[in-house]
């Protein structure tokens, strides 16, 4: 069964550009709905903004360099923004609104895992509670 909305999220890094490679290449052929989603991280003490384009610069720059790699690669890619408590929360309700079939997200390797002990769970929450297939990608050495 093809897919036909998925969905990566992307931080900027060279991995997270692999990342968005691999999921053009199935995207591609198969004339899919692809969207970039990128997660700001907010402190509990912070209101959660609404993500407008010009007013944060980094995320503004994540926007441009994915949706041009998407773009080489001969794929129209949507951009979501969202700013988020936590990571696998920002994930799981983007996906869901997106109506995601594939999402596709990096995971830190193992002593990463152990010394940053959210992200895992973040990585175990989207996994327990995605509604999708979920691709989890481990960075290369």
């Amino acid at each position: 069964m093809p897919y036909r909305n998925l969905m990566a999220v992307y931080d900027g890094t060279p991995q997270a550009d692999e990342l968005l490679d691999m999921m053009c290449s199935i995207a591609r052929p198969e004339r899919a709905q692809f969207t970039i989603l990128y997660v700001r991280l907010v402190p509990l003490a912070e209101p959660l903004p609404v993500y407008q384009a010009g007013v944060d610069p980094q995320m503004d720059a994540f926007v441009a360099q994915a949706e041009k790699l998407a773009e080489k690669r001969g794929v129209k890619a949507a951009s979501a923004v969202r700013y988020g408590r936590t990571l696998g929360g920002a994930v799981l309700a983007e996906a869901r609104v997106c109506g995601v079939d594939l999402l596709a997200m990096l995971a830190p390797d193992a002593e990463a895992l152990q010394t940053q002990g959210g992200l895992g769970t973040d990585i175990e929450n989207v996994l327990r509670k995605a509604t999708c297939a979920v691709i989890i990608c481990r960075p290369k050495e």
